[in-house]
């Protein structure tokens, strides 16, 4: 091996071997904001598939009121609002509180009336 080829390979060595420690480094040093990364990701996929914590059945896709297969929302019987207000938390994710309704069939209830109404009077 030629002596330019010794060094060549010395300096390539040399440089991803810098290279290597360096992102060690950056890692060592960003520790714990990527731990921190970690929980909060972590803690969300618990949160979407965790029953306790969601006990929301997962949509089938057909409206309660007109039968209508696709898109649908859930409608809470009793608002989240009304339910906060006179501290009936439990039933903004009680089960028995929510129905699945189709986006014409859900625009048509009290409370998505009262959110148009404001928003309209917002100038939304």
């Amino acid at each position: 091996m030629a002596l330019i080829d010794k060094v060549l390979v010395g300096s390539t060595f040399v440089g991803a071997l810098g290279a290597l420690i360096g992102g060690t480094v950056i890692l060592a040093n960003n520790t714990g904001e990527l731990n921190e990364m970690y929980k909060k990701f972590k803690s969300g996929l618990e949160q979407k598939s965790d029953i306790k914590t969601n006990p929301i059945p997962r949509k089938c896709g057909v409206c309660r009121i007109c039968s209508r297969k696709g898109y649908t929302e859930w409608h809470h019987i009793i608002s989240r609002g009304h339910a906060k207000k006179t501290g009936q938390h439990q039933l903004i994710t009680n089960p028995g509180n929510v129905v699945e309704l189709c986006k014409s069939c859900h625009d048509q209830t009290t409370a998505s009336k009262s959110w148009y109404i404001l928003n309209k009077k917002r100038g939304r």
